[in-house]
């Protein structure tokens, strides 16, 4: 019965590897558009002095028109200098605005307030967002601009995490992965998420929906957003696989700082679409069988065959990005990532369980 079980889901596994690839493929030779809307940049900071000014640096070598760019950064009620290295940068670049987040007067709170107040001071017909402890190329802008259709309201695009040892490492594996479901959701024209570091989208989308204001509070506000604009508009969703689109961020530090991160995941996907349950339950349940063959099965080298067949899939949905991006090299850590997914998928859900309550950025949730 467990290898019969095992079978069943590593096959509905392959599958579901299958369709990725395929809507992948879809959103990767998707059409290009040749326009030049005004653009606004988005990036909320909370306690960032360590990362906003490379941040920065990056946001000023974009390659588009000054006089259709606005970046806007907006000082989240830092604790630490984040605000005065904002002002430092404001101060020489005309286009960089900047101000201090008010406290919510709605039921907003934290990044999603922040966000907000920023928009409402924006100009831009194309806005995108994305978070202080991030780096964009010059082609950044434009690239993901080219992926609007007139009748499309959100882009997303990939993000990588730098990495110089096997923690970084498997966590940057987890987020192209990740990233590389939600091309495929996008392409199959059934959204997953498009993850908030990385999120651009059409103001008259924005303002069809009411905003962050008259979407329920999330502790995923990104993942709010694009289901609202998907339930409740008829906006087209796209998504970039360029490089010249990628975006690059930081990995956790500690592994504790990586369960506060994934437990604010599961908690904001709780309210997830039956789709995205089903993606998840059928990762949970082989990884689960996985995890108590150790204990089970009477078939070691089955259990050892199954494990190396949904390895060599995860590889193939990840190579087509690892090439892309130019880190192949993360290859060699696939045995510490697969070890680490088939835990943390397992985990995650009695994880969430049993916290009701998320602390992230020096607040509780």
């Amino acid at each position: 019965m467990f290898l019969a079980l095992l079978s069943i889901f590593l096959l509905l596994y392959l599958i579901q590897s299958t369709l990725i690839l395929l809507g992948v493929r879809r959103v990767r030779h998707s059409e290009h558009y040749s326009s030049e809307p005004t653009v606004t940049v988005i990036v909320a900071a909370r306690n960032e002095e360590e990362h906003i000014g490379s941040c920065l640096d990056s946001l000023l070598n974009i390659s588009y028109p000054h006089d259709k760019l606005e970046i806007i950064i907006v000082d989240d009620r830092s604790t630490d200098t984040t605000a005065s290295i904002i002002a430092s940068y404001s101060q020489h670049c005309p286009f960089v605005k900047t101000f201090t987040a008010e406290q919510s007067q709605s039921h907003l709170k934290g990044k999603a307030n922040a966000v907000a107040q920023a928009i409402d001071r924006s100009s831009g017909e194309i806005i995108l967002q994305t978070d202080a402890d991030c780096t964009v190329k010059p082609e950044w802008v434009r690239e993901t601009v080219s992926r609007y259709s007139p009748t499309t309201g959100i882009v997303g695009g990939f993000t990588l995490l730098r990495s110089d040892n096997w923690f970084g490492a498997i966590q940057a594996l987890d987020w192209i992965y990740l990233f590389t479901l939600a091309a495929a959701g996008i392409g199959w024209k059934k959204p997953l998420t498009v993850v908030g570091n990385h999120l651009t989208y059409r103001r008259k989308a924005y303002d069809d929906v009411g905003g962050y204001r008259s979407i329920k509070f999330s502790v995923t506000e990104d993942y709010a957003l694009v289901h609202a604009v998907e339930d409740k508009t008829r906006w087209d969703f796209n998504f970039s696989t360029s490089e010249q689109s990628l975006i690059t961020s930081l990995p956790c530090t500690t592994a504790n700082e990586l369960y506060r991160q994934r437990v604010r995941w599961g908690v904001g996907g709780l309210e997830m679409k039956f789709r995205g349950l089903a993606v998840m339950a059928v990762g949970f349940i082989l990884h689960a069988l996985l995890l108590l063959g150790i204990l089970l099965s009477p078939r070691m080298d089955i259990l050892l065959g199954a494990f190396l067949v949904k390895t060599l899939a995860d590889m193939i949905v990840l190579y087509r990005p690892l090439h892309t991006f130019k880190v192949d090299s993360l290859f060699r850590y696939i045995i510490h990532f697969e070890i680490y997914f088939i835990i943390y998928v397992v985990v995650l859900p009695f994880a969430v369980f049993f916290h009701h309550n998320v602390k992230w950025k020096g607040r509780t949730y």
